[in-house]
This record gives structure tokens, C-alpha cells and sequence, in this order.
């Protein structure tokens, strides 16, 4: 009989782990949703031969490595990925806050503040939309996270092992 109620209760019990992508999640009077995470590509590999790489068509141009260099974005630090978290934010009947230094990625275990943010001033008046980017710096070999908006929102959990659009994101491990 106990065997009967485990196997009915294994059948009917919740399986959902929380909110995922495209899920709207409530925030401070107002909601938000995950529009997409994904691994941005490093912007060291536009310099590199081979596969993904483009010097060649910067050298055919006449730009030297150093002005190549100087062009792009900080170098991802060795063992870390970046990763963006796209979000759509609508303010309900009151004023909505998110602060910056509430934001948060978690990925086993470990808490990453933003890198960058393009969530505006913070803070959205009743009513008003908001899409915005949120870029962190990860380890490498991070597959799953969970996003947070803020201190008391639930968490949504991401996949940042792909690239934009689901393909294979170009990064450099350093090792090379």
C-alpha cells in the first residue's frame, strides 16, 4: 500500500524548478521576464587564425594586431566566460526599483555582481517598460544559472552555455 502512495504521490507531486526564459516573474509591485541568456562571444577571437578567427581580413585591410587590439572591448580574464541576460521590466501601478548591486548570477554556488548593466536609472515609473542587458563574467565551463533581480525575487534559472541565436559561442580558454 505505501509503495502504491509513493508511486500516485511521484506521478502528481511539482517537478517545476521556478521560473525559466519567457517566464514573467513579480518584482516590487511590477513583473519581469527573461527575454534570453546567452555566452557572448570573446572579443579576443576576432584577432586569432583559424576557426572563427578574422585577422587575416584585418591584415588584407592594412590594420596592424595593435590597432586591432585597441579596438576591442577588455579581455575576458583566463578560465571566465561573459554572458548576457536580456530582460523586458514593467512597472505596475507604482514606481518599481532595481537596484544595481542587488543584481545577481548564480552559477554552483558562487554569486556574480554584473560586469555591465544597461538597466537604466534604476527605476521605472508606474506603468513604464523597460528592456535592458545585464553582462557577467563566469567560469568558463558554466552550462546553468540562475538570475536575481533582487534580494526577495525568485530566481530564474538560465542556460548560458550557447552562443546568440543557439549556436556555439566563440570563446578563448587562454590555453592557445
Amino acid at each position: 500500500m505505501a509503495l502504491a502512495a509513493m508511486g500516485v504521490w511521484g506521478l502528481l507531486a511539482d517537478r517545476s524548478t521556478g521560473p525559466t526564459v519567457g517566464t514573467e516573474v513579480s518584482h516590487d509591485g511590477g513583473r519581469f521576464v527573461v527575454v534570453e541568456a546567452w555566452t557572448i562571444d570573446d572579443p579576443m577571437m576576432g584577432m586569432m587564425s583559424g576557426e572563427g578567427g578574422n585577422s587575416s581580413q584585418f591584415a588584407q585591410s592594412g590594420m596592424s594586431m595593435g590597432q586591432m587590439s585597441q579596438m576591442m572591448s577588455d579581455a575576458v580574464p583566463e578560465g571566465m566566460k561573459r554572458v548576457a541576460v536580456q530582460l523586458t521590466l514593467r512597472a505596475g501601478a507604482s514606481t518599481m526599483t532595481f537596484p544595481a548591486e542587488a543584481v545577481r548570477l548564480d552559477v554552483g554556488g558562487t554569486t556574480y555582481v554584473p560586469y555591465t548593466s544597461l538597466l537604466a536609472d534604476e527605476l521605472l515609473q508606474p506603468g513604464d517598460q523597460l528592456d535592458g542587458i545585464v553582462t557577467f563574467e563566469v567560469p568558463m565551463d558554466a552550462s546553468s544559472a540562475e538570475f536575481r533581480l533582487g534580494p526577495s525575487t525568485p530566481v530564474v534559472t538560465v542556460d548560458v552555455s550557447r552562443g546568440p541565436g543557439g549556436r556555439s559561442p566563440m570563446v578563448h580558454d587562454h590555453d592557445d
